[in-house]
């Protein structure tokens, strides 16, 4: 189980998440929010990035971080120069990381091609694999469907749906909400750096509202003006 509390990030004097306490139970876990709601400030705190000094963020009875979190980031650096395996080779080697491998045959990174010749969504794909051969307790993915495939996304989703089931607790943003009402047990509302609203699985109506409520309100006086 993920606890929170006291949970502050800031940029310069702007408060971008303020989270006085919270729990994620294992599973699968949404957090949706509109652009600049905090969620890949969120994620990035729970990595160990960026976070107050007085923050306590615990997985069970450790503190959370590089030990047992990976982190599927929204952008990836990859070193000029190597190929898709060598990539993976710079991740813990074992058990998972052959497993992942066995993965790619369904993803089809051509791993022995420079990565500086690979698509964005196979670049993604790549980054995903790395993420998964670290085997660890909790995965936070970024954004994770941005610049895949149909098919590569109905392989995602088996995926995270396989984490689950061996207990691991997935966290996952993302800016379409249907994937996520379909992967999710719970799916958090982020709104102004804090969580405003949890939807269980099954019981997601009024999201969609509680998400855009704010922006229609903005948008439907602002188009109420439009054009005299």
């Amino acid at each position: 189980m993920i606890t929170l509390a006291d949970l502050r990030c800031a940029y310069g004097d702007k408060t971008v998440l303020d989270i006085p306490a919270a729990t994620m139970m294992p599973g699968v876990h949404g957090i949706v929010g509109l652009n600049g709601a905090g969620k890949t400030t969120f994620l990035n705190a729970l990595y160990g990035f960026g976070r107050n000094a007085e923050s306590r963020v615990r997985w069970n009875d450790a503190d959370m971080g590089h030990g047992n979190t990976a982190f599927l980031e929204a952008d990836n650096y990859f070193h000029p120069g190597i190929t898709g395996r060598e990539y993976l080779e710079l991740f813990m080697s074992g058990p998972a990381a052959a497993d992942v491998r066995m993965l790619n045959e369904l993803l089809e990174v051509p791993l022995d091609a420079l990565i500086t010749t690979y698509s964005t969504g196979m670049k993604r794909k790549l980054a995903l694999l790395g993420v998964l051969s670290l085997d660890r307790e909790v995965v936070l993915l970024d954004e994770p469907m941005n610049g895949l495939d149909l098919a590569s996304v109905r392989v995602l989703e088996a995926i995270i749906k396989r984490l689950a089931e061996r207990g691991r607790t997935v966290l996952i943003t993302s800016h379409v909400l249907g994937p996520l009402i379909t992967l999710c047990d719970r799916i958090h509302l982020l709104q102004h750096g804090r969580f405003t609203q949890v939807f269980e699985r099954g019981s997601t109506e009024g999201l969609e509202a509680g998400l855009f409520a704010e922006l229609d309100r903005r948008t439907d006086e602002v188009v109420a003006r439009w054009g005299g």
